[in-house]
């Protein structure tokens, strides 16, 4: 029977799953207890997982070298797309990290599969009337109710106590795996750096800097061994990428937008800071939609790795909901599902609404937060950047403060910072902490 649209498949997810059995993840034998042939669309994934759950039955080690020669032995090398293919399978695979949520992907995507060739088998029973209209009804509910058996099969049951407890103490003693970093001492002191699974909110008027910070903590994030997907629905690639040169180059950033005013050695430490820059950080401009950063982003996981994911910013996402703040609540959820999804830190920088009256605009408060009051429900912190003089364009163009409106295990209160207007960089000044408005009975960490 004719299907007009392309069934749901996501053939990155398949070839990313595959290449981790492969390449010996440590999830491998959760993945082959758990997966089946037809959970892949792709008929040569059909057949190189077939014979992969064969291997494993038979207790055989699946790698490479094993399934060259089982294929091989049943013949099937050409339909699996060939050796070449299967070794093609490996690159950019990364052996740690949860991939079991692949297998909750892919089940989910088969099963829609399934549901659509059930929807239309009855949809043509139903038209020719064959057998009675309660029989049909029958079959149709237990069908689907088979389907959704398969898909909580494959869904997490929560994890004990003592389990927990045992990777609490874990991360204790040996830190976390994760720890994102501002490159502003003091703040960094309160926060412990940004683990993975937590949702991080960076609010501020217009123009105070909120793209810049992220920009800062993205350059610190990546010089500290780890990688970030900017995404950028205000600036596009060269945009982004004129500001980190200038800052990392030392060049005056109005000569980025006045080539007559370049000189030669400026140009040198332009391109010197720009052999420099990662080729494993990317940037996602243009119209940004949560499907299309959600792609990015699990993509960039199963290839180069992914620990921090920034959205800039969420009025510019397009997300569903039948009205801006159902869609701020949306784009608020998925970016705190996407931290643990993905293991990594999510920053989701957003505006503070306008004032109104009776609101002094230099003592904000969480509800001067742009949108749905989710943002403040995801967030482990709230991070409000604050310049007077781009409130009141009046005073010392440098002055700054940063002031942490929630920190879900630790203290709030404000920093007293500097903006530098060379380099576009936030800076602790020599003052630091002002005004701590709470803290927990261990939070002055040793500091010294």
């Amino acid at each position: 029977m004719q299907i007009e649209q392309p069934l749901p498949h996501d053939d990155l997810m398949e070839r990313s799953l595959i290449g981790a059995i492969l390449a010996g993840h440590r999830q491998a034998n959760e993945v082959l207890d758990a997966t089946r042939p037809e959970d892949f669309f792709d008929i040569r994934h059909r057949t190189i997982v077939k014979a992969m759950l064969k291997l494993y039955a038979a207790g055989t080690t699946v790698d490479l070298l094993s399934m060259h020669d089982e294929l091989t032995l049943l013949g099937n090398s050409d339909a699996a797309g060939g050796t070449p293919y299967l070794a093609s399978l490996m690159d950019g695979v990364v052996r740690t990290g949860d991939v079991l949520y692949v297998v909750r992907g892919l089940r989910r995507m088969a099963a829609f599969r399934e549901a659509i060739h059930l929807a239309e088998h009855v949809k043509q029973l139903a038209f020719e009337q064959a057998g009675s209209a309660e029989a049909l009804l029958d079959s149709v509910v237990e069908k689907f109710s088979s389907l959704a058996r398969d898909i909580e099969n494959t869904e997490d049951d929560g994890v004990t106590y003592f389990d927990a407890s045992t990777q609490a103490l874990s991360v204790a003693r040996e830190g976390a795996r994760l720890k994102i970093y501002t490159d502003i001492p003091e703040l960094d002191a309160w926060t412990g750096g940004f683990r993975e699974g937590e949702l991080v909110v960076v609010t501020a008027e217009t123009g105070t800097g909120k793209s810049l910070l992220a920009a800062q903590i993205r350059a610190k994030t990546c010089r500290d061994g780890y990688h970030a997907l900017f995404c950028s629905g205000e600036m596009s690639a060269d945009h982004l990428a004129s500001r980190e040169l200038a800052s990392v180059s030392g060049v005056a950033p109005i000569k980025m937008r006045r080539d007559d005013l370049l000189t030669e050695q400026d140009f040198a430490a332009l391109v010197t800071a720009a052999t420099h820059q990662c080729k494993k950080c990317r940037i996602l401009d243009g119209e940004l939609e949560l499907s299309r950063i959600r792609r990015a982003a699990r993509k960039m996981k199963g290839r180069a790795g992914l620990d921090l994911l920034i959205l800039d910013y969420d009025e510019l996402i397009s997300a569903p909901g039948s009205s801006e703040f159902e869609q701020q609540r949306v784009i608020a959820r998925a970016a705190k599902s996407l931290a643990i999804e993905l293991k990594c830190a999510v920053i989701l920088i957003s505006q503070l609404r306008k004032t109104t009256q009776g609101e002094d605009a230099s003592k904000p408060t969480l509800q001067r937060l742009y949108g749905n009051a989710a943002k403040q429900k995801f967030a482990s912190f709230i991070i409000l950047a604050d310049r007077p003089y781009v409130r009141e364009l009046v005073g010392d163009e440098k002055e700054a403060e940063l002031q942490l409106l929630k920190s879900r295990d630790g203290k709030t209160g404000r920093i007293k910072a500097t903006f530098n207007i060379r380099s576009l960089r936030f800076e602790q000044s020599t003052f630091g902490e002002v005004e701590p408005s709470s803290q927990t009975g261990q939070d002055r960490f040793e500091r010294e």
